[in-house]
């Protein structure tokens, strides 16, 4: 095991790698291919990455079926890691994504991961995506009922700022998972508001969208480049404009504009750990060596500028 630095997801004192890793994405997709993926999972466990975060939309049920089978080709218990998995966004009978967060379709939806994962207990279920209303006392009652079984042990949610004011006001759930990176800032509220109410906080998206990594040539020169791309601009044209005001920033000797925005997220105390998806083994020892290093001043100070002028939150 190398020395990644950890963290405390909030009042259960649960231990993770600062950076934890996405197995989801193209990383799941049935053409990115199946050796190659392995590889990416053995290096973020040699890098001591021991937060793996994976949910039943992904890939159509792929991804759990991938992280369940490389962990034991990897001889790798996955009970003795932290594996994250998600609830209430499913592939439908016709392909398409849904939403479904019925306290008795919720039951089923772990049944299912589990068996995928091959797993008897998956250390933390999140809601994927829900909205406030859908946080109703059944599906409370639910989500307690599974952990009270011993199938899941910590709870949390994944979305955006309205639905974790919700779910931190409810008192059930350890764990949030807000979008926070440079391109999303205002992020940082849900963060210090878990923070203030002991809940763990885990930062999704971090790099926001692949939007600094690889560049764009490489993008355009390789299948997953192409997923990425094509991912990233569902952004919309803001994406791209804050894309191009921050590139002039993102740069300081001896760091990738991507180190930068990762470490950004990571300046944070309040996060446990922030989740990058990749498909490159490569790319995960890059952000691993900048989570002892303190983020270059000018560049802190230029990013605090920037971030306030365009409407952020300190």
């Amino acid at each position: 095991m190398s020395g990644m630095p950890r963290r405390s997801l909030g009042a259960r004192r649960q231990s993770v790698s600062l950076l934890g890793l996405g197995c989801a994405s193209f990383w799941a997709h049935p053409r990115f291919p199946l050796a190659r993926a392995r590889q990416v999972l053995e290096r973020a466990l040699e890098l001591g990455v021991d937060f793996l975060d994976t949910g039943a939309s992904y890939a159509g049920g792929l991804a759990e079926r991938r992280l369940g089978r490389l962990l034991r080709e990897l001889d790798r218990d996955p009970h003795e890691l932290v594996v994250a998995t998600k609830a209430g966004t499913l592939v439908g009978p016709e392909g398409r994504l849904i939403r479904d967060f019925r306290p008795a379709s919720i039951s089923e939806q772990v049944t299912g991961s589990l068996d995928r994962l091959g797993m008897q207990r998956v250390a933390l279920l999140q809601l994927h995506g829900p909205q406030p209303d859908d946080l109703s006392d059944e599906l409370l009652a639910a989500l307690e009922r599974e952990r009270e079984a011993g199938r899941v042990e910590m709870l949390g949610v994944n979305g955006g700022e309205a639905v974790i004011a919700r779910a931190l006001e409810c008192g059930v759930f350890d764990v949030v998972m807000p979008f926070v990176s440079v391109l999303r800032p205002e992020g940082r509220a849900s963060v210090r508001a878990a923070a203030a109410a002991d809940v763990g906080v885990v930062a999704a998206e971090p790099l926001g969208r692949m939007l600094f990594a690889p560049p764009l040539l490489e993008w355009l020169t390789r299948p997953s480049g192409l997923w990425y791309l094509a991912r990233a601009l569902a952004g919309g044209r803001g994406f791209l404009r804050e894309r191009r005001r921050l590139a002039g920033v993102l740069k300081a000797p001896g760091w990738t504009p991507a180190q930068l925005a990762f470490r950004w997220v990571i300046e944070q105390p309040q996060v446990a750990s922030a989740v990058v998806g990749s498909t490159n083994p490569d790319h995960l020892s890059e952000l691993a060596r900048v989570t002892e290093l303190p983020l270059p001043e000018p560049v802190a100070s230029a990013l605090d500028a920037l971030l306030h002028e365009g409407g952020g939150v300190s």
